[in-house]
Order: structure tokens, then C-alpha cells, then sequence
């Protein structure tokens, strides 16, 4: 890349005013398809990844790494998943 990125990640897709995701959105893939077929470095999709599904179509798209969160760190968001899951209110 002509300013010297080594990498490029889409970690703020979804989450600033002009790229606002509504709520449960997944992860924005066809930035992810976009930036791939645009750039000659590593693509690092990253952002609302919650299913292995969405982590496999990212490397499907052809990223070079997939960063997963909230999904597997965040005790608090698992358990509310879980419960809704299950039918449970929260």
C-alpha cells in the first residue's frame, strides 16, 4: 500500500456515525469482500463477529484473520445470548 499499511482492519465498521450498524447487525462482510478485492495486504476483519458461521464467511471472502470479542470475552453478553437463547427474558 502506497502509505505503508501492513495491514487493514474494518475493527469501526458498524460502530461510528457513518457506518452505524442497527442492533444485532452481523459483521459488515462486504467491506471485508471489498477491501480484499481493493488491497494487496492482509485484511483483518474484525467487529460483531458472534457465530462460527460469520468467522468461516470472512475467510471465505478471503481475510487474513478474523478477531472475535465481545462474542467469547465478555461474560455479561454470553449469558444474555445464552438466556435469549433459551427464551429467557433479560
Amino acid at each position: 500500500m502506497s502509505l505503508g499499511a501492513d495491514a487493514v482492519a474494518t475493527t469501526l465498521s458498524g460502530y461510528t456515525d457513518e457506518t452505524a450498524a442497527p442492533p444485532g447487525a452481523g459483521p459488515d462482510l462486504d467491506l471485508v469482500a471489498a477491501l480484499v478485492a481493493a488491497l494487496r495486504v492482509p485484511i483483518v476483519a474484525e467487529g460483531r463477529f458472534w457465530t462460527s458461521q460469520a468467522v468461516r464467511a470472512a475467510f471465505e471472502l478471503g481475510a487474513y484473520a478474523v478477531v472475535v470479542g465481545t462474542a467469547i470475552t465478555n461474560p455479561r453478553e454470553i449469558t444474555k445470548r445464552f438466556a435469549a437463547g433459551l427464551g429467557a427474558s433479560s
